[in-house]
């Protein structure tokens, strides 16, 4: 079981067992909103739990029918976790309890001028 929150503390999540997927997502959502490749793993929505601040978030879509959705906190602004179809995707940098490494990068293609750090690791164009 592995838990995080927002800066502020007004958004709890928790997550059970060990994730399917494990990353360095280099898309332009994620850089634009943390200024680099963001750290995210994802779990299947039945082990995913919000355990506070639900009604105090913030949803954005940058293509409604995508099934991608971006969860934050409405009040600091903290990216809090993303609907991925069935899969829900939380911030690997956030999480309490033993760290979970990233296995590979996915959206390569959108990492514009940046390095790619740990280049050893598998690189894909999307989702593997």
């Amino acid at each position: 079981e592995r838990t995080w929150s927002c800066m502020c503390g007004n958004f709890e999540g928790k997550v059970t067992g060990d994730p399917n997927l494990a990353c360095w997502c280099h898309c332009i959502t994620c850089r634009k909103a943390t200024g680099a490749a963001m750290q995210l793993a994802a779990w299947d929505k039945d082990k995913f739990e919000i355990l506070k601040g639900k009604d105090d978030l913030i949803s954005y879509a940058k293509d409604p029918d995508s099934g991608s959705i971006r969860h934050s906190c409405a009040k600091c602004g903290s990216f809090c976790y993303k609907n991925l179809g069935e899969a829900r995707v939380a911030p690997l940098g956030a999480l309490s309890g033993d760290r979970i490494k990233p296995t590979c990068h996915i959206f390569v293609g959108e990492k514009g001028h940046q390095e790619v750090m740990f280049p050893e690791l598998a690189q894909h164009e999307g989702w593997p």
